[in-house]
């Protein structure tokens, strides 16, 4: 047994903390304002108003004068700013976007901000995702009996071992392979014949897979060892067959 509350309210503070570590104080208070901003909106508890505030939340990123009037607030850079700050914000959005939805199909009271923000920064799905709905993750952060199936351990471990032996092999496509250079010399790419054209494009689709697969996989990994059930991660390329379950 455990104490659901607490339990979620250190996620909330250690994720806190590790984006102020990382961004520092400034992005933490924009990351702040836009979970405010979209929290008050959820309050009116209408869905097309909900989407609005986030789609302009999203946008105030890219479009002038809001851009530029938040990065005025910044006054350090840090490690990887791009990737982290944007990805870390994009995904914020997002899932303030489902705190306000199921806030809305909520029929009687409202969910507190405290339970958007223990949804917001746990850590492992703050930067780079997956997106697990609210409605999911506040029901199993807040469940004091904790049971594991099965050999659940076992298939931790196992699905851990393979991410790694993953990371290995694109790190060997990036040092002796060029599937990802070689597209950009155009006049080399003429001279290919169809198979080694259709190999090239293979290549780069399953690349791209493998690294969203060891990204989810890593986050998916960490995730159910704090009991939680994250989404799945994408389809390997060559077992699509309906465009729909990407």
């Amino acid at each position: 047994t455990r104490a659901p509350r607490m339990t979620s309210v250190v996620y909330m503070l250690y994720g806190m903390l590790a984006v102020l570590g990382t961004m520092g104080r400034a992005y933490l208070m924009i990351v702040l304002s836009h979970c405010v901003v979209l929290y008050t909106v959820a309050l009116a508890k209408q869905r097309w108003l909900c989407f609005a505030a986030g789609l302009c939340s999203l946008a105030s990123f890219r479009l002038e004068p809001f851009s530029m009037w938040q990065n005025g607030f910044v006054t350090r850079t840090f490690d990887l700013q791009d990737v982290l700050f944007y990805g870390g914000s994009g995904f914020t959005i997002m899932r303030c976007m489902s705190f306000a939805l199921e806030n809305s199909e909520r029929k009687e009271g409202i969910y507190s901000i405290i339970d958007l923000l223990k949804y917001n920064f746990y850590l492992p799905f703050f930067f780079f995702g997956p997106i697990m709905t609210f409605d999911q993750f506040h029901s199993q952060v807040s469940t004091s009996e904790l049971r594991r199936k099965d050999n659940e351990m076992w298939n931790i471990r196992v699905h851990a071992l393979l991410h790694l032996g993953a990371i290995v092999a694109v790190d060997v496509f990036f040092h002796f392979f060029y599937i990802l250079t070689l597209p950009a010399d155009v006049k080399f790419v003429t001279r290919l014949s169809d198979w080694a054209l259709a190999g090239l494009a293979y290549s780069n689709l399953v690349y791209d897979w493998v690294k969203a697969a060891v990204m989810f996989g890593i986050i998916n990994t960490i995730a159910r060892l704090d009991h939680l059930d994250p989404p799945q991660p994408p389809k390997c390329i060559t077992m699509l067959y309906v465009f729909a379950e990407t």
